[in-house]
């Protein structure tokens, strides 16, 4: 991660060349660099919108303090953070400042890398294997509740990911979930999230079935929850 002044324009320079474009919609880094104040990145990123070649600026797992920072520099127009059924943590203090601020949601990891739609590692290589909730007994306990959540969806007569994606929808009007697909059916399949209306009831019973408190590891390994700025707040 590198967010210095300088190489923030030059990031941003070789983007639009390779894109074939003269602005970019959103900019954002892509994690907190501790070497430089986000004073300066977000600085530097405000000077882009001045000349046209930014329209928006975001951060991306940024903590409360971070996130005040910056946007006392320029408007923060989004923060990007892992929100899931089972990826809880920012409801409890960065939420609130978000809200506070008028700062909107872009979450990832929805479907907790699979974990939530039944998906589970296949081979060394994917990275999933070496993640705390895809293995040992962590494992076993997450895939209870993933099962748990399948069997509700399948009262409703709809996908486990239809559920988890429509539950983040359902948590607020600022929040838009970020889908990934490689196959046009997984894509389908996300997309009919949007005809599903969830009332108050559904998502108590939701939150129920698949409490926080009973999700096993964390969502990154120890290292990288350390250097995670969200995760000071």
């Amino acid at each position: 991660m590198d967010a210095r002044p300088a190489a923030v324009r030059n990031f941003l320079s070789y983007t639009l060349t390779r894109l074939g474009v003269d602005h970019v919609d959103i900019y954002r880094p892509g994690r907190f660099d501790p070497a430089v104040p986000i004073e300066d990145t977000v600085g530097a990123i405000a000077d882009l919108v001045k000349a046209g070649y930014v329209r928006a600026i975001g951060l991306s797992e940024a903590g409360v303090d971070t996130i005040r920072r910056a946007h006392a520099v320029h408007p923060i127009s989004d923060l990007q953070i892992e929100y899931s059924l089972i990826s809880r943590g920012p409801e409890h203090t960065i939420f609130p400042v978000l809200a506070e601020l008028g700062v909107g949601v872009t979450a990832y990891g929805v479907l907790s890398r699979g974990l939530l739609s039944g998906s589970r590692p296949t081979a060394p290589t994917d990275l999933r294997a070496r993640l705390p909730r895809f293995t040992g007994q962590n494992r076993e306990r997450n895939e209870r509740l993933a099962e748990a959540l399948q069997k509700l969806a399948a009262e409703k007569r709809v996908t486990a990911s239809q559920l988890a994606i429509a539950w983040v929808l359902a948590k607020g009007s600022t929040i838009v979930p970020l889908i990934g697909a490689r196959t046009r059916a997984q894509l389908t399949e996300s997309l009919a999230a949007l005809d599903l209306t969830l009332s108050r009831d559904d998502i108590a019973r939701i939150e129920e079935t698949v409490p926080a408190s009973a999700v096993a590891g964390t969502r990154y390994d120890e290292h990288q929850m350390r250097i995670l700025d969200s995760e000071r707040a």
